[in-house]
């Protein structure tokens, strides 16, 4: 869950056969919520690719947003590996009402951090070649913020019971970010990769600007 394990008793294959059949049949066919999927995203996977008839040539899938807006998937962008920390994901999306893409940004973010990110966005608005924060909000599930506070909570683990003092609660958090462009390594030509590192000297130049301003 991002912030630890709940690991069972090891289960002998020879010894309780019976046992792991269960296990696997009930990770199979359980609802997927109550196993922690996220109910607001769906990727497609080969077993359900054909079977949604209302997605738009190249969607992967759909995200919805807090306020019952539909987004769809385009591609991933780039997501990082492991088990714990931010598990950021990031997104190509499409507004399939005005056509227009963003980038959504999926992140699991410590509690002191929660509004950190957003709360630079905000300040860096209208930067030139700067990303612009376009929505951000908690994923919910359950009606309730999403956090690993609350996950280990339904299992009846207290704070002060967990043996692993390292604990951090994490919040679910998406943003939705202007513009989207492509991976610095799709790159088609010389001229194109070295136009974007201009861009980011620009970018970084009025960025300073702007620390100097506030200082």
């Amino acid at each position: 869950d991002r912030s630890g394990l709940i690991i069972t008793l090891p289960t002998s294959i020879q010894s309780s056969p019976a046992h792991v059949t269960d296990a696997i049949t009930t990770l199979s066919l359980v609802d997927l919520t109550l196993l922690g999927l996220d109910p607001t995203i769906h990727m497609c996977i080969p077993s359900c690719k054909g079977t949604h008839t209302d997605l738009a040539e190249g969607v992967i899938g759909w995200v919805t947003n807090n306020h019952g807006k539909i987004y769809s998937i385009l591609a991933v962008l780039w997501k990082s590996q492991g088990l714990f920390c931010r598990g950021t994901v990031c997104y190509r999306i499409r507004d399939p009402v005005d056509g227009k893409e963003y980038t959504m940004k999926d992140c699991w973010v410590a509690e002191a951090k929660r509004y950190h990110e957003v709360d630079i966005l905000e300040r860096v608005k209208n930067i030139s070649n700067v990303v612009q924060l376009v929505d951000h909000w908690d994923v919910l599930f359950d009606g309730e913020p999403d956090c690993t506070a609350h996950i280990q909570d339904r299992y009846g683990i207290l704070p002060e019971d967990r043996p692993d003092k390292r604990f951090v609660n994490r919040y679910h958090r998406r943003l939705l970010l202007t513009p989207c462009g492509d991976p610095l390594w799709h790159f088609s030509s010389r001229k194109e990769l070295i136009c974007t590192f201009c861009d980011f000297m620009v970018s970084e130049f009025s960025f300073m600007c702007f620390i100097y301003c506030i200082i």
